[in-house]
């Protein structure tokens, strides 16, 4: 019965959107444009109102370069109402100001049918409020964000990765230090005969590990401004593709929502104790393979080089 239920709940939800687009009005506003209001909050990382912060928003007409611009600054409490006709699709929010990092977000009225009807010439919610966040510059460093695929025709078998590199350990690439170790689990079947590949990764040091952190999406600096020295690091992921004997894939990728804060290179006395550690934010973990039988892993991140600094607040385009 409950499965009746969840199947008659995604129909009826379906048949709403379906009808929604089907109302004249609706049509309308999708070929012609409706007004839409919004009321932005921009604050800083603390929840504190930003005032004066450049606010620039696109209201697009379907395609772009069609649309206008609405432009202006926030109040003393961080508001900036944007007003203005859209076709729906296409809502672009810019929001700069000097000392913090800028930030963007995309609104879109019509993929969500029943929710955002237009009423009166009007997309719905009409008035609606969102919040910004703008976060502040405090101590970036010269950080290098990268990461480029690596290849290796070594499969199924453990092999040291550098994250400051960006690269395998030698001889496998131009690594120096492993970081953790990874397996690309592959038989080297292309197509027609893939049926899929995967990649595990090990952290084998004491200490030695990840936790995950929570992405700012809005902000072009989504990381967090620092590790967590007493965070609860993780020892092992894996990341895969598979194809089952109906055709159909079953997969497992890297969280898009949530960054990893790797702590590596860990030095201890003859106690066991954490003496020294290097710190990492890592924002993807990729995996593929290619006709000629090599498996390719690509780490996207910044490695901070000074032993026990858990400043991750890397230097890069955005920052004002």
């Amino acid at each position: 019965m409950k499965k009746v239920a969840v199947v008659l709940a995604l129909l009826t939800a379906v048949l709403q959107v379906a009808a929604a687009k089907r109302d004249p009005a609706y049509r309308d506003a999708r070929r012609n444009g409706a007004l839409a209001k919004i009321e932005l909050h921009v604050a800083d990382d603390e929840g504190t109102p930003v005032g004066e912060a450049e606010v620039k928003v696109f209201l697009g007409m379907n395609f772009r370069p069609k649309g206008r611009w609405v432009k202006g600054m926030t109040d003393t409490n961080g508001v900036f109402v944007a007003e203005g006709r859209t076709c729906g699709d296409e809502i672009e929010v810019f929001v700069t100001k000097a000392g913090y990092y800028d930030s963007r977000v995309k609104y879109c009225y019509a993929p969500m049918g029943a929710e955002h009807e237009v009423s009166d010439g009007k997309w719905q919610p009409y008035g609606a409020e969102e919040t910004i966040e703008l976060r502040m510059i405090k101590h970036p460093l010269a950080l290098s964000l990268s990461g480029d695929f690596s290849y290796t025709k070594r499969l199924n078998e453990w092999i040291g990765y550098d994250i400051e590199t960006h690269d395998f350990v030698a001889p496998h690439g131009a690594g120096k230090n492993t970081d953790f170790e990874v397996s690309i689990d592959w038989n080297g079947d292309w197509y027609p005969d893939y049926k899929g590949m995967g990649v595990r990764l090990r952290f084998t040091e004491p200490y030695s590990g990840y936790y995950f952190s929570t992405m700012h999406g809005s902000s072009v600096f989504k990381g967090p401004y620092a590790a967590d020295p007493q965070g609860d690091y993780l020892k092992e992921a894996r990341f895969y593709e598979e194809k089952t004997g109906d055709g159909q894939a079953l997969r497992h990728r890297f969280d898009k929502d949530n960054c990893w804060v790797v702590r590596s290179r860990c030095k201890v006395d003859k106690d066991g104790r954490l003496l020294a550690a290097n710190y990492s934010i890592v924002y993807l973990v990729s995996f593929c393979g290619t006709p000629y039988k090599s498996g390719g892993i690509r780490v996207f991140g910044a490695f901070n080089p000074t032993p026990n600094d858990t400043n991750l607040e890397p230097k890069r385009e955005g920052a004002r």
